[in-house]
């Protein structure tokens, strides 16, 4: 199997880092890309400028968005992805401190796969990302 191309969309360099360690530890082979804002996002999953060179920055099987960005919000980020007909399936799983129930649902209502509070203590976080073995791609590519 091929690895598990994750972009990770955090405005936290240290939460990318904490992310990376703890897929290392849960066993996942993982291409982690980490970007801090909406903008290099969409230019990410769109190919341009830096991000043109598709060996060096591969289209994600996985979008780990968090919804507080600079710029364009995480939610605002979400509609763009799904309203991008070669995007519309990638699943985009919302990783988050926010608790509040209407993050949430409006997270739902506007495409996220999924919803994960950040886990205050790394043993959850390698559990969370474990949980991300079922993103994995079939070997494929």
């Amino acid at each position: 199997m091929r690895r598990l191309v994750v972009l990770h969309v955090e405005k936290n360099r240290e939460e990318i880092s904490l992310l990376a360690r703890a897929c290392e530890a849960a066993n996942l082979p993982i291409d982690l890309h980490g970007i801090s804002d909406a903008n290099k996002t969409i230019e990410y999953l769109t190919g341009a400028g830096d991000f043109s060179d598709r060996k060096r920055y591969p289209q994600a099987d996985l979008i780990i968005l968090d919804l507080e960005l600079p710029g364009m919000g995480g939610i605002e980020l979400l509609k763009w992805i799904r309203n991008q007909s070669d995007l519309r399936k990638l699943p985009v799983l919302v990783f988050t401190q926010s608790q509040k129930v209407e993050d949430k649902t409006q997270a739902m209502e506007n495409g996220a796969s999924g919803y994960f509070i950040k886990p205050s203590d790394f043993a959850s976080l390698v559990r969370v990302a474990e949980s991300l073995r079922k993103y994995r791609p079939s070997n494929d590519g």
